[in-house]
């Protein structure tokens, strides 16, 4: 198991260390309102480690976003989508390795700590925006991206692996492992949907972490929200906490606080009650900004 251990001195430059040497998890957010990050941050007692952003295929902005991140002392999280410009057998065939070197050498020239969520979803049903190949494809694609990255000097990337929460207890998921040599840590998007009960961190999350301690890695939510509307979902939020205490290997957990694309709603300042949850949420002691 990743077991949490002390770590003292803990500053910018210890954000590059292995999750597992964390004494507590790390807490981020994509905080996609107005102000952004820094506007969401300064309404927090606690400090946010994660920055989520997400990548198109093209994506060229990697040092910039680094560099800003680093100086507000956090480790950027880029959700890296192949859909819809790629797909995975075009990536397997090597046809996209000019993207994948470019990507590889620009985050290399960092120098910084880099969460990397290649194809994420890539366990969404054929027809879905993010589906990008059979699970035979994507699990090439991502053993050739994760190659080149480490031919090319990117040593300082961690490959975060992500399927959708519920597609564990369906054994699904587990179609697409490319192997636990090409995965840093394994993770998992899971919400509460708008209209349904609201389901435990337990009920949702457990199965992904069940299969990431059976590889012997560190469990990492990666989206994460409940609707923000509904009466229950400050309890739910500051409940991440103690689900997280007993969950020992549990390395980051990551606050979508946006409009979803289905325009879900899970804003957490736009809701004083929710943003007081997470602010709650964001001292909490299992928590590193705490």
């Amino acid at each position: 198991m990743f077991r949490r251990f002390i770590l003292v001195g803990v500053a910018v430059a210890a954000l590059a260390m292995p999750a597992s040497a964390f004494a507590s998890v790390q807490l981020g957010a994509f905080a996609n309102e107005p102000g952004g990050i820094a506007t969401l941050q300064s309404d927090l007692s606690g400090h946010l480690t994660i920055d989520h952003h997400y990548a198109p295929w093209t994506y060229r902005a990697w040092a910039s976003v680094t560099a800003a991140d680093a100086q507000a002392g956090r480790i950027p999280l880029f959700s890296w989508s192949a859909a819809p410009t790629t797909t995975a057998a075009a990536i397997a065939s090597g046809a996209q390795d000019t993207t994948i070197v470019a990507a590889a050498k620009a985050l290399a020239a960092t120098g910084q700590t880099i969460y990397l969520r290649p194809f994420y979803e890539f366990d969404q049903p054929q027809g879905h925006p993010r589906y990008i190949g059979t699970p035979a494809d994507v699990i090439t694609a991502w053993q050739r991206l994760v190659t080149l990255f480490r031919d090319n000097g990117a040593t300082n990337v961690r490959f975060v692996w992500c399927p959708m929460s519920f597609d564990f207890a369906k054994g699904i998921a587990q179609k697409f492992w490319p192997g636990a040599s090409y995965v840093d840590y394994v993770a998992a998007d899971g919400y509460n949907f708008p209209g349904r009960s609201l389901r435990t961190p337990d009920t949702i999350f457990d199965s992904a972490y069940t299969f990431a301690v059976s590889q012997g890695k560190p469990f990492f939510i990666a989206e994460t929200a409940t609707n923000s509307t509904d009466a229950g979902t400050g309890a739910w939020i500051e409940s991440l906490g103690p689900w997280a205490a007993a969950h020992p290997d549990v390395a980051a957990i990551v606050y979508f606080d946006s409009i979803s694309p289905k325009k879900y709603d899970y804003r957490l300042i736009a809701y004083p009650q929710n943003l007081a949850a997470f602010d709650a949420l964001s001292v909490d002691g299992v928590f590193q900004g705490g």
